[in-house]
């Protein structure tokens, strides 16, 4: 199978409607066709949730979630309080996650299937509807020249390949992410499944099954890959298939002083060899190592809000104030 995540950029015929308001923001529900060429069934539908400030918009945040369906909860409460604060926000549901499952399949599993074609299907199409959703956005009027990306886990892996093709985000916030898809394949919780798949005798090319031999080639070819364009890596047939769907392959292209790596001493959901190898590429960002595992920071989005307006330059009493504000949600059919 070929990847090389391009698209057909056109004007994007969308539909959106208001399913809830605050004093101060509205919250949308977009859906629009994927302009990704082979959806898999059940993830055809691009879905966001889009927070807009009732009063003047200062900045644009996409938010990208991590594996699976229960963080995308906690991931939601920063919408309003964003909002709130003059921010527009979006919150990106990927294919293959929560909403979007493919038919016959669990949330998130793809990203992590130990079969190729499954993975290159999946990855290539978050990483066009991630795309695509800027552009959405843009031709709104939606994406302002103040912006970030937070990625979280899975999130942050989609949103290092989007950060090395596209010119338009201004800043790169990375949470509890990491890279190096073998050792995720082999020491992750997160992909425990693959791992009795491997045990129960199923079938897989390119060495996957096999840690030492996948391990060897990635210390032999990395050190070229480092070395290689966007269209090098995903053109190459001198490099192992999976280096052209995993971050640390496209890391180093980011522009450094626009990313900041938050990375989780207590992680156990990816192993601390992934995280390294992510941020190793990303030499010269700005890194923060907090006492917080994998998920346990989730219920305390308030603190990354916090950061998320620092870091658009917003910090004034008033916003910092906005994101702890309480609002009874409304009903959007009444006036």
């Amino acid at each position: 199978m070929i990847i090389d995540f391009s698209y057909n950029k056109k004007n994007i015929d969308y539909v959106s409607g208001y399913i809830f308001k605050g004093k101060n923001y509205r919250c949308s529900y977009i859906r629009y066709k994927t302009l990704y060429r082979n959806p898999s069934m059940g993830t055809e539908n691009v879905e966001f949730y889009f927070y807009e400030p009732k009063k003047e918009t200062r900045a644009s945040t996409l938010i990208l979630h991590g594996l699976g369906s229960r963080n995308i909860k906690f991931l939601l409460w920063l919408g309003p309080h964003l909002a709130n604060a003059g921010v527009s926000t979006s919150i990106l549901i990927l294919p293959g996650n929560y909403t979007r499952v493919e038919n016959n399949s669990m949330s998130g599993r793809s990203y992590l299937y130990p079969d190729i074609d499954i993975m290159y299907q999946f990855w290539e199409h978050g990483v066009i509807d991630t795309l695509s959703t800027i552009d959405l956005l843009e031709q709104s009027g939606f994406w302002k020249r103040n912006n970030i990306v937070v990625g979280y886990c899975l999130g942050g892996m989609i949103s290092t390949i989007v950060g090395s093709m596209d010119n338009r985000i201004n800043h790169l916030l990375f949470m509890t992410t990491g890279g190096h898809i073998p050792r995720i394949l082999h020491q992750s919780p997160a992909a425990v499944f693959a791992r009795r798949m491997f045990d129960k005798g199923f079938k897989t090319k390119f060495n996957l099954k096999d840690s030492k031999i996948l391990y060897d080639i990635y210390n032999k070819e990395l050190p070229k890959v480092k070395q290689m364009s966007f269209n090098d890596i995903v053109s190459s047939e001198e490099i192992h298939p999976l280096f052209k769907i995993d971050p640390i392959s496209y890391a180093h292209l980011l522009d450094m002083k626009k990313v900041t790596f938050i990375d989780a001493y207590f992680d156990s959901t990816l192993p601390v060899k992934s995280r390294k190898a992510l941020y190793d590429e990303m030499y010269g960002a700005n890194r923060k190592v907090l006492p917080i595992s994998h998920v346990n920071w989730l219920p305390f989005g308030y603190f990354l809000a916090k950061y998320i307006l620092h870091k658009l330059n917003i910090n004034s009493k008033e916003a910092k104030k906005a994101l702890l504000s309480r609002e009874t949600i409304e009903n959007p059919l009444e006036k």
